[in-house]
């Protein structure tokens, strides 16, 4: 549980949205990444404006996309139930990890890698803060001890 909170829900769902995204993925290649088949909706909100959805029910999968300039392209996923959001189950490919076949698992973490490097580079700040935290505690302590035992020496003098 802990590297969900410290990893795979610190790399953003949006970044596939299309929207946000100036270099969105073309529905048609992240498709070839799935080792699991889905079935096109026809019957969904926003299927008359250009959204489109795709479902695996046994993976309890949805994927969403939309249509620009004649493109289809993903705006969002979903997996499972509340996996990495406690008000929806909308998450980023890295939830989908064992359903990504191999290529799709090198494109996704060549896509996200500025955010993965981020996210190393956080912990390997805290690591240095922390190494200079205990480096300072051990001066501290050795001071303290110092002192104490002075304190000790002038209490045995009077």
């Amino acid at each position: 549980m802990r590297l969900q909170k410290e990893f795979y829900s610190k790399l953003s769902s949006d970044k596939i949205k299309i929207n946000w995204n100036k270099n969105p993925i073309e529905m048609k290649l992240f498709l070839s990444f799935l080792k699991v088949d889905v079935e096109r909706s026809r019957d969904h909100l926003g299927y008359d404006t250009g959204w489109t959805q795709l479902n695996n029910i046994e993976h309890k999968l949805i994927i969403g996309g939309g249509i620009v300039n004649s493109v289809e392209y993903l705006d969002r996923l979903q997996y499972g139930k509340k996996l990495s959001n406690p008000y929806n189950d909308y998450v980023n490919p890295f939830y989908l990890w064992e359903i990504l076949n191999n290529k799709g698992r090198t494109f996704f973490l060549e896509y996200y890698k500025k955010e993965i490097d981020d996210i190393l580079q956080q912990a390997e700040d805290k690591i240095e803060q922390l190494k200079k935290q205990l480096s300072e505690s051990e001066i501290l302590k050795k001071e303290l001890l110092k002192e104490v035992e002075s304190l000790h020496k002038k209490a045995k003098l009077k």
